[in-house]
């Protein structure tokens, strides 16, 4: 019944919004109304005509006891659903396939359905919500990512993080947004690599200069064109120097360091 680009992308929708009932041979795929062009342009990829999409109220949620507006997709029956559900669940849940591989199509639709994407510090973070699965899935799918040129790293949260220098490669596979809804998903050129610069090279020549010559973290920051705490890490994470009885704890992220948040910073007592 599809082929082979029509397989990919139900592959991506399954790993993101789509499901296929239990005792029904055929998929549902929803989304909020503001998206209903993307969910039209899903059942056009999957030979349905834009009319099968229908706008309804969903039940009220039960956290905020709002009701939200969706475009639904309610697919024709087919035998070929019982086979996508066989290959999909498990004992009712829904799991990483074993046969799954990586394609544009399938990465590209399950970036739009489950992707995220932020600014900090003028850099772009991506990140794929992979909550529902269980962590030797979610390896797998990193690894299914590196397959194509993708690397990531798990968050805490159980969401993959695509790593900053994999960013641009990530957009690059999956072209354009399809789907202008949806278009803020796109980080922007200019913030698809890392604005801070890997300091390495610069920890032992950072530590002589503050221990040996008594230069102030800020001065070293100013000298190697980074920030006041990056310096304070490196020089307590590499070196063991310590900065006061009850230093705020920095934290790390991607290739470089950052320091605690502003709030945390001023609420200490200590500092240069």
């Amino acid at each position: 019944m599809f082929d082979r680009t029509q397989s990919n992308v139900l592959d991506g929708l399954m790993l993101g919004d789509a499901y296929i009932p239990q005792k029904q041979h055929l998929l549902y795929f929803g989304q909020c109304q503001a998206n209903r062009e993307y969910v039209e342009l899903v059942a056009r990829l999957l030979g349905y005509p834009a009319e099968r999409v229908r706008d309804r109220a969903r039940n009220a949620d039960k956290r905020t006891g709002k009701q939200y507006l969706c475009s639904e997709l309610r697919s024709l029956s087919h035998p070929i659903f019982a086979e996508f559900r066989h290959r999909w669940y498990r004992d009712g849940k829904k799991v990483v396939p074993e046969d799954l591989r990586m394609s544009r199509e399938c990465v590209l639709h399950w970036f739009l359905c489950d992707g995220a994407c932020s600014m900090n510090r003028n850099s772009g973070q991506l990140m794929l919500c992979t909550d529902a699965f269980q962590p030797e899935e979610i390896e797998s799918l990193q690894g299914l990512l590196a397959s194509v040129g993708i690397e990531s790293s798990r968050m805490k949260t159980c969401r993959i993080r695509v790593r900053q220098k994999s960013i641009g490669r990530f957009y690059d596979y999956i072209g354009e947004s399809p789907a202008a809804c949806l278009a803020y998903k796109w980080i922007p050129q200019g913030n698809r690599t890392a604005k801070q610069q890997d300091l390495k090279r610069y920890h032992q020549e950072m530590h002589d200069l503050h221990t040996r010559q008594g230069w102030p973290c800020s001065r070293i920051a100013k000298k190697f064109g980074t920030n006041y705490f990056s310096v304070r890490y490196i020089l307590k994470e590499r070196f063991g120097i310590r900065f006061g009885k009850n230093a705020a704890t920095e934290t790390t992220c991607r290739e470089g360091v950052v320091a605690p948040s502003e709030t945390a910073r001023r609420a200490s007592p200590y500092g240069e």
